[in-house]
């Protein structure tokens, strides 16, 4: 399973890293409380199935981040074991996870409007020295349910690392264990730049 999870350091150059935290802060109050996508791709509040916070508003910082993950993005396929395939859209939010925010396990691409969600992506950066602890993605890979044996037998967990991003097929179950933050200011989020090419 980890042969198709790919994780690369020092991703953007410190000043991009830079702008892509400033980016974030600027636009706390228009964070959202995030939603889980249902059946009839009805989206809805759980919060016993996810918390934390999202930003939909990205119009102004989508192309530095598009334009970096689309130039390695041959290196990536084929480092993953994937064909290339044509990109209808390349989707973009931005996740700030704080005290006791978590996302239970699950797949980021199923039916309705996520259906054609092929190779998903998550990009670290916060502040330094890390405020908060908790946070890591574990990937269980191409299963059903985090329960199965096999899921169990090959899991891999990714600790928030700065300026880092991990890519990963969307089919693959994963969960984002809860965060700790004992000051439980925004600025100390997990925060993450969360994206999927459609195919």
């Amino acid at each position: 399973m980890t042969d198709n999870v790919l994780l690369l350091e020092e991703f953007f150059a410190p000043a991009e890293m830079a702008a892509l935290w400033a980016y974030a802060m600027d636009r706390e109050a228009d964070f959202v409380a995030s939603e889980v996508i249902g059946a009839e791709d009805q989206a809805r509040h759980d919060t016993d199935f996810r918390r934390s916070r999202v930003l939909f508003d990205i119009a102004a910082i989508y192309p530095l981040v598009s334009d970096r993950v689309m130039s390695v993005l041959p290196h990536v396929l084929g480092r993953l074991g994937l064909e290339p395939f044509q990109i209808r859209e390349l989707e973009l939010q931005v996740t700030a996870s704080n005290d006791s925010d978590w996302f239970k396990a699950h797949h980021d691409s199923g039916h309705g409007v996520v259906s054609s969600r092929q190779l998903t992506f998550v990009y670290y950066c916060h502040r330094e020295p890390r405020p908060f602890t908790g946070g890591q993605l574990k990937m269980y890979g191409d299963v059903a349910d985090a329960d199965e044996p096999e899921a169990q037998r090959g899991v891999l967990t990714i600790t928030p690392m700065q300026n880092s991003i991990v890519f990963f097929p969307s089919h693959y179950l994963h969960e984002v264990l809860p965060t700790e933050c004992e000051s439980r200011q925004f600025a100390d989020s997990r925060l993450t730049y969360n994206g999927w090419f459609h195919r």
